[in-house]
């Protein structure tokens, strides 16, 4: 999977669980619109496939993308979900609160580790966190995920851990979708001043396929460009 890089900012230290700090994405100036949750188009039980979503709709969905627990999906290629890099998707917790012991979490791993307390924020989350995550955005366990996550593994307690300085936030500005079947969408976006993915190429937006089951959204594909 890709790591990607943003392309016009300056790059903040961070840490990484296991060597110290290092660069990676910081974030943007551009900021997501505010509007509501996203809802399905009221043609779509109707309507011959693809229809292309209202104005209303595309500001739905760029909120919805836009969010601390979206917007790492936006950041690897995938045909398949399984294939998302875990990496980007939970780098900052994926919107997601250290659990209560984080601190004790912590100190076991420097401890365990022999290593200094290094001066970069700490995210914390346990695999029973990771899973539910998972099941709720993909329909798939941690087990089933073909990528790693990366970061250290705190086996007493069940829990991964990650040091970094920066916030890894590049959420894409949604310029485009449209229904393409039942609860089935495809939502075009950009990276406002592009990215770079590792081998130095400029990537400007992509198109996420995401499906709706009930009021919840899940990811089904993701291609950069």
């Amino acid at each position: 999977m890709k790591k990607l890089f943003a392309l016009c900012l300056s790059v903040l230290l961070i840490v990484s669980a296991l060597s110290g700090c290092g660069d990676k994405i910081v974030r943007p100036t551009q900021l997501p619109s505010a509007s509501s949750a996203t809802e399905q188009s009221p043609a779509a039980e109707t309507a011959d496939y693809p229809v292309a979503l209202t104005a209303a709709e595309i500001a739905n969905f760029q909120t919805t993308l836009s969010s601390m627990e979206n917007y790492g999906f936006l950041l690897s290629d995938y045909s398949n979900v399984i294939d998302a890099d875990l990496y980007q998707i939970f780098y900052t917790g994926a919107g997601m609160n250290n659990p209560q012991n984080s601190s004790e979490i912590v100190n076991a791993y420097l401890t365990a580790s022999g290593e200094g307390n290094p001066d970069c924020d700490a995210t914390v989350l346990t695999t029973q966190q990771i899973n539910d995550f998972l099941m709720l955005k993909t329909g798939h366990s941690l087990s089933d995920m073909k990528s790693t996550l990366g970061w250290a593994y705190i086996e007493q307690y069940d829990a991964y851990l990650h040091f970094h300085g920066d916030t890894n936030y590049v959420p894409g500005v949604c310029i485009g979708g449209r229904l393409i079947g039942e609860n089935l969408y495809e939502i075009e976006y950009t990276f406002d001043g592009g990215i770079y993915d590792d081998n130095s190429n400029l990537l400007t937006g992509g198109t996420v396929t995401v499906k709706n089951t009930g009021d919840k959204m899940q990811f089904v594909s993701n291609s950069l460009h």
